[in-house]
């Protein structure tokens, strides 16, 4: 059954949750399904096929049954942290963690909160009812973003593959860099949507209805729990833990439109995301790597997008993020040839002439033959600004 491959999603989070319980090495468990995934990513032929759900509800099981287990995730993690900092003596098996297991903690949990949280987290905040959104939002805490969904639905939906966009790479820009561009672009989209929107309604930015207090809500409530279960000292290691999901989110953020470029207010069309169709990727993000379904009609959920082998393509998305994490080697071996042939066979006539300036700009080659007229970014800045009613000061 189409819909079993999902619980993919569940068993990572259940073999994390695991580890935690048993102590000792176990730990490390959580982070050690990260090779084992990435290999078979690599190895398996790409997976193209339509899926067939006959019962649909058996593909929702995965996304709520994900809470339970991020819940037992961090109350393990939590105790764990308590009893290695003496703050607080639940017996455990495996007795307390060293050094080296807080580490091994650190590292599992925040891999688990990136991949598969975000992708659940993603799907679940673009459904229409209260109850998924904020359950998204929950699932958001854990990765210093619970208001994701602000934001991400009336920018990125609107702006992908243009400068407006906070997630959408440019050409020649590391890895590193963008995780901080995408972290702040958030972060400041979702600020400046609450707001605007209460202004909309003539409300005071402090209403109640703010969206801002619920982020503030959510993440103060984690690292109350955290205080409380683990003292300071075990608050610190689980913020750690907390900037490793955001960091790891916002890398595989990364791939899904590197170096794109769009005509702002042009329709999103087939050639605008990257599509990384691997057996592991597509039911361990929950299609968000089936990507440019997703942006025809947000509306559809996770497994009735179809995969579009005709459309971007990109290998691997675990090798992506392995080579961009060394820029040079992302840049030559996957980056540039890719783009290329995006730019070549992809691109409108506008878009070459946008992607020439970026290759400009980033010091590539000029590989395709543009007009000289090119649409000005400044344009994409003035329209997005114009919608959310913020000052060019």
């Amino acid at each position: 059954m189409d819909a079993l491959r999902y619980y993919l999603v569940s068993l990572v989070v259940g073999v994390t949750a695991a580890g935690l319980w048993l102590g000792g090495g176990w730990v490390w468990a959580g982070i050690a399904t990260f090779p084992i995934l990435l290999s078979l990513d690599i190895v398996l032929p790409a997976d193209h096929k339509v899926r067939t759900i006959g019962a649909a509800w058996l593909a929702e099981i995965p996304l709520y049954l994900h809470l339970p287990l991020l819940v037992a995730v961090w109350t393990l993690f939590a105790l764990r942290l308590g009893a290695w900092t003496g703050h607080t003596a639940v017996a455990l098996p495996g007795g307390t963690v060293s050094a080296a297991g807080v580490v091994g903690m650190v590292l599992s949990v925040g891999w688990i909160g990136a991949v598969p949280n975000l992708p659940i987290a993603h799907e679940l905040m673009h459904r229409r009812s209260l109850f998924p959104r904020a359950v998204a939002k929950v699932y958001g805490t854990v990765y210093l973003d619970p208001n994701r969904d602000v934001g991400h639905k009336l920018t990125h939906h609107l702006d992908l593959c243009t400068e407006a966009d906070s997630d959408t790479p440019r050409r020649g820009q590391s890895i590193y860099a963008f995780m901080w561009q995408a972290s702040y672009g958030a972060w400041r989209d979702g600020v400046v949507t609450s707001v605007n929107s209460l202004r909309k309604r003539d409300m005071s930015v402090f209403h109640p209805k703010n969206a801002v207090y619920v982020e503030v809500g959510l993440l103060a409530a984690l690292f109350a729990a955290m205080y409380a279960a683990a003292g300071p000292v075990g608050l610190a290691v689980a913020a750690a833990a907390m900037v490793f999901s955001k960091l790891l989110a916002e890398g595989f953020n990364y791939l899904q439109h590197y170096g794109m470029v769009r005509v702002p207010g042009s329709p999103i069309q087939l050639h605008h995301a990257w599509n990384h169709l691997g057996a592991i990727i597509r039911p361990l993000g929950v299609e968000i790597t089936t990507h440019i379904e997703h942006h025809f009609d947000s509306r559809y959920k996770y497994h009735e997008l179809k995969p579009r082998p005709e459309g971007a393509q990109m290998p691997s998305a675990f090798l992506c993020f392995v080579y961009a994490l060394v820029p040079p080697l992302w840049e030559a071996k996957i980056a540039r040839p890719r783009l290329r042939h995006w730019d070549e066979h992809f691109a409108s006539p506008a878009e070459k002439e946008l992607a020439m300036a970026a290759n400009r700009e980033a010091g590539w080659p000029q590989w395709v033959d543009a007009p000289t007229t090119r649409p000005t970014v400044s344009a994409t800045r003035a329209s997005r600004d114009s919608r959310r009613g913020v000052s060019g000061s």
